[in-house]
């Protein structure tokens, strides 16, 4: 396993300048990243640029949305879908399933990450920075040591969902 910790000093050089800008990324972070992580895609400019909640809901293409959301689908969001039971936890996780990371002992109620479960390993993006594919573990400290795993969703229903609750899509105050 990395050092988490220093996973997290990584991603917040410069202000995280150095994570989301992607010539700031590819110059001064890149070489500084564990070789066990693989960076499948670098971040998008910001203009194009989107969260991990967006990513894993497969909706970073849909221009319209990134504009309205500006990028960010929050923690509070999928948190309502799960509240309302329109995404289904799962004990049993498969491949395209969604892992979700949490930080109880300190933050109970926030949902600190989200990626797919892709033949052992994770498919998610970090922020604003870049696309990567990692053990479970294998993320920053920040984002916890708890997961849950809930069902897949269609890009369809992501984005009916999102329709539907996108009042609830709002940064997190805890």
């Amino acid at each position: 396993m990395i050092d988490r910790e220093k996973l997290d000093k990584i991603i917040r050089t410069d202000a995280g300048n150095n994570w989301w800008k992607p010539a700031l990324f590819i110059i001064n972070t890149l070489p500084n990243l564990p070789q066990e992580l693989e960076i499948l895609a670098n971040p998008p400019p910001e203009e194009e640029n989107y969260n991990c909640f967006i990513y894993t809901l497969d909706l970073y293409q849909d221009q319209a949305l990134l504009k309205e959301t500006k990028g960010f689908i929050y923690d509070t969001f999928f948190q309502k879908l799960i509240d309302l039971g329109e995404v289904q936890i799962t004990l049993t996780p498969v491949d395209g399933d969604y892992i979700l990371y949490k930080d109880i002992k300190n933050h109970p109620n926030v949902i600190t990450h989200i990626g797919t479960l892709q033949a052992g390993k994770v498919i998610s993006k970090w922020a604003w920075g870049p696309l990567i594919k990692h053990a479970i573990w294998d993320v920053p400290s920040s984002y916890g040591n708890d997961v849950l795993y809930v069902k897949a969703l269609t890009q369809s229903q992501a984005k009916e969902l999102y329709n539907k609750y996108k009042e609830f899509n709002i940064l997190s105050t805890d």
